[in-house]
């Protein structure tokens, strides 16, 4: 029996279905299980009354208990609620007209009043909640305030009378304590359920957050490690320039030296943040343009003029950004700060967010490209033809201009 009544209760109810969902599938066919007990024990007045009996309309209560049951089956819980308590209260309203007032019928509305109470959790202010409190008081006032005379069972003896109402008595009671136990009992198991399933919760949780500081630190070591192995690549390459005796190779070696230091630059930031998975464009940029600067002993001959709006590069576009800034701030060195004939240079950049995008737009103090400078005839040189690269990889664009000097903007989204 227990068995069935497990089935009847979680009629409907899937595999997908939350606990919430679960809890109110379940508390719709409890409902219904309940009214159909009511009117079950309401065919014990046949043995008083035997052919006056209402039969008809019993069957109609029944039949619309079965239409609640079939809403739960589909999902439609909250027709399912209101079917089943306009249902309820219609049937007892009924039987408490049908027969005299001192049978006593109006005893049943106490068992269905605290089902109402205990499974549509009135007291979380919900509107549902009280509209079911609502139909059953409205309906319980006026099954104490009218009297129908024409609905009434006629013939009843005072013996049969004072019968049933010991016995309409003994059955509210019975089915009052009844159905608090029994709803009472789904409603702690529920909790007990809910509380299992947030320990679960918690305990995944944890196991998710010590496997997430597992792999922060194993990422972290990662970035170390990396920087390290460019620290060394950079060490390999000043002891080659120390070693070259031509200009052109020295160049060589120091751009390849300045490129490797702007990439160990992002590992050695993404080391020291805290979320390994971005980086702070101001401070990057500050620390790549003095580091590329000192490596050409330019550090107090240089004025630096820098703007910058708050903006955090994610790793995937950090060293891209750091290559291209490095092949900028290399071509400006190259072409106009080493010309020491020239009045004390400046080098600008600026770093702005304009809606998901961030624009960079870099500028020095030189002379600015060939008056015939276009993008197809100077792909021979390696730096703007990084930059290029770089930009489209960034799924971004590298304009290049003059405007009292060589500019050199940079657009691509953040995101």
């Amino acid at each position: 029996m227990k068995k069935a009544f497990k089935a009847f209760i979680e009629l409907g109810i899937q595999a997908t279905h939350s606990v919430v969902e679960q809890r109110r599938i379940k508390t719709v066919n409890l409902l219904n299980a309940v009214i159909l007990l009511f009117l079950l024990i309401g065919l014990s007045h046949y043995l008083f009354i035997g052919n006056d009996y209402p039969l008809l309309p019993e069957l109609v209560f029944m039949g619309l208990a079965a239409a609640s049951i079939v809403c739960s089956y589909y999902k439609k819980t909250q027709y399912a609620f209101l079917l089943f308590t306009c249902n309820a209260n219609l049937s007892i309203f009924f039987i408490n007209q049908y027969y005299p007032f001192e049978v006593g019928s109006y005893l049943f509305y106490f068992p269905l009043i605290v089902s109402v109470i205990l499974l549509n959790n009135v007291t979380s202010r919900s509107w549902m909640g009280f509209l079911h409190l609502g139909i059953s008081a409205l309906s319980f006032m006026l099954s104490l305030l009218l009297d129908l005379k024409a609905w009434q069972l006629q013939g009843l003896t005072q013996e049969a009378i004072q019968v049933m109402w010991y016995y309409n008595i003994v059955m509210a009671v019975v089915l009052t304590a009844m159905v608090s136990g029994i709803l009472n009992r789904l409603i702690v198991v529920q909790n007990q359920e809910i509380t299992a399933q947030n320990e679960g919760l918690s305990k995944a949780k944890e196991e998710i957050k010590a496997s997430l500081k597992e792999k922060e630190v194993l990422l972290a070591e990662l970035n170390h490690r990396v920087k390290n192995n460019l620290a060394i690549i950079s060490g390999l390459l000043n002891l080659q320039l120390e070693n070259s005796g031509n200009s052109e190779t020295k160049q060589v070696i120091n751009d390849s030296k300045n490129r490797i230091l702007s990439m160990a630059l992002v590992h050695r930031m993404l080391y020291n943040h805290p979320q390994l998975k971005e980086i702070d464009l101001r401070d990057y940029c500050k620390e790549l343009i003095r580091e590329v600067l000192n490596s050409f002993n330019l550090q107090n001959k240089v004025e630096l003029r820098e703007n910058y709006d708050s903006v955090c590069l994610p790793v995937n576009k950090s060293i891209p950004f750091g290559l291209i800034l490095n092949e900028i701030v290399t071509n400006s060195i190259k072409y106009v700060f080493l010309n020491q004939n020239h009045h004390k240079h400046h080098f600008e950049l600026s770093v702005s967010l304009v809606d998901a995008d961030v624009v960079m737009v870099a500028k020095d103090s030189g002379k600015g490209f060939p008056r015939d400078f276009n993008e197809e005839q100077d792909g021979k040189s390696l730096g703007l033809f990084l930059i290029k690269t770089l930009a489209q990889q960034m799924d971004g664009q590298a304009v290049f201009s003059n405007e009292d000097g060589a500019r050199v903007k940079l657009t691509f989204s953040l995101n």
